[in-house]
């Protein structure tokens, strides 16, 4: 799968997620932001209709840190391997760049919503790879087909999903990354042995 060139918008998202983890959403301004990612107001207003937009983009966030991956994953790996790879590195980045209270804030606000639920939409990046490397795994025989692509995907997507709820709820108190190194092999486990 290609990478995609970094877009306006992304670049604005990256830019803002950046300034919310260095000096707070509330301490962050627009200006802050328009000057990090070298944007002008008009275009980041063409986007966003202010700073409170920027909180449904959690979810872009993650996907610009798995196509930053992607690229450069050794294709001899296997697709256990890939996934424990990217769950790794995306949680890393999470425990170490996105302000706790914020994405606490925005993990429960999927629950609520009336709107687009960001972390469901089925054609992020995110859910285009790891469908990508489930059925790869499925193919060369080593997930059981005793499941669908589309099965093992949502087991894994609700895994990282409630690890991520888990640790914002927890306030962070445990590594997330380390955490999920320790049981991520056990699910994909059962994806060896079917399910």
């Amino acid at each position: 799968m290609p990478r995609k060139k970094q877009t306006t918008k992304d670049r604005i998202v990256k830019a803002a997620w950046t300034l919310f983890y260095k000096n707070g959403y509330d301490d962050t301004t627009v200006e802050d932001i328009l000057k990090l990612s070298r944007t002008s107001k008009g275009t980041f207003y063409h986007y966003f209709k202010g700073k409170d937009a920027l909180l449904s983009t959690l979810s872009v966030l993650f996907d610009q840190k798995y196509e930053e991956i992607n690229p450069t994953m050794d294709p001899s790996l296997s697709a256990e391997d890939k996934l424990l790879l990217l769950n790794h590195e995306l949680f890393y980045m999470i425990e170490n760049s996105i302000d706790l209270n914020l994405l606490a804030s925005l993990l429960s606000s999927q629950l609520v919503t009336k709107d687009n639920r960001s972390l469901l939409d089925a054609d992020r990046y995110y859910f285009q790879i790891i469908t990508e490397i489930i059925d790869a795994g499925i193919q060369s025989g080593e997930f059981k087909a005793t499941s669908s692509v589309d099965e093992l995907v949502k087991i894994y997507a609700m895994y990282e999903r409630a690890l991520l709820y888990d640790w914002a709820l927890c306030a962070g108190k445990y590594s997330l990354s380390e955490y999920s190194d320790k049981l991520l092999p056990h699910v994909l486990d059962n994806f060896r042995r079917g399910i």
